[in-house]
């Protein structure tokens, strides 16, 4: 589907600098392969949804995510990269899935990273290009795993897992009523990626609110 950006996220350690904004990483902890040059991934982080909304570059030019506030404190998105005087060896990066999916099979990241437990979904993120007459425009909403629980119309009473744990026997989601057909609380629409409460489904994707652009 046009008009969005979704995004896969991978764990990023900064291996070279070509300028303020171009770099290269690596997916793995690089002294696992000995610094192998070979498994690079080569982005540009000024390639990122704030860019164009300011008509910098096209939206079909995004790369990566932005680095953003997450709604509960801490940040999201991209938080690995070359900037002065404080960079960020390692942390998250958040690639484009169109973008993601052009490179090579080697270096392609895996979803979800390996040796972290979660779901694919748990992983992504998307953001809906402002200036169309979709209600989600302008949003971004994070993927988690949901379980519903009960439901009153179109609000349900959602056990919903903190990301990277919903596969684990420990696990300890949080419980939130949500509307599951409103923009404002999750991506609810025309081929919304989540799937909790459609066609019967109770338990799978449920992407909530993270902020919007601007």
């Amino acid at each position: 589907m046009g008009m969005r950006s979704v995004f896969v996220s991978t764990p990023g350690f900064l291996g070279r600098i070509a300028g303020a904004t171009r770099c290269s990483f690596w997916v793995d902890e690089p002294i696992d392969h000995d610094f192998d040059a070979s498994r690079l991934i080569e982005i540009d982080l000024a390639r990122t949804p704030s860019a164009a909304l300011a008509g910098s570059i096209s939206w079909n030019e995004v790369e990566v995510d932005d680095c953003y506030p997450a709604p509960t404190g801490g940040l999201m998105g991209t938080t690995i990269g070359p900037a002065w005087p404080e960079m960020q060896l390692s942390g998250l990066v958040c690639l484009e899935q169109k973008f993601r999916d052009t490179l090579p099979e080697p270096l392609r990241p895996p979803c979800p990273p390996h040796g972290v437990h979660g779901r694919d979904y748990e992983f992504q993120s998307v953001v809906y290009w402002p200036g169309t007459d979709d209600l989600r425009a302008g949003n971004r909403y994070a993927g988690h795993h949901g379980k519903i629980v009960s439901t009153q119309g179109t609000v349900a009473r959602v056990a919903i897992y903190p990301p990277t744990t919903s596969d684990r026997a420990d696990a300890k989601p949080v419980l939130m009523w949500i509307d599951l057909t409103s923009p404002a609380e999750c991506d609810a629409g025309p081929h919304s990626l989540t799937k909790l409460g459609k066609d019967g489904v109770t338990e799978g994707p449920l992407f909530l609110l993270a902020g919007t652009l601007g």
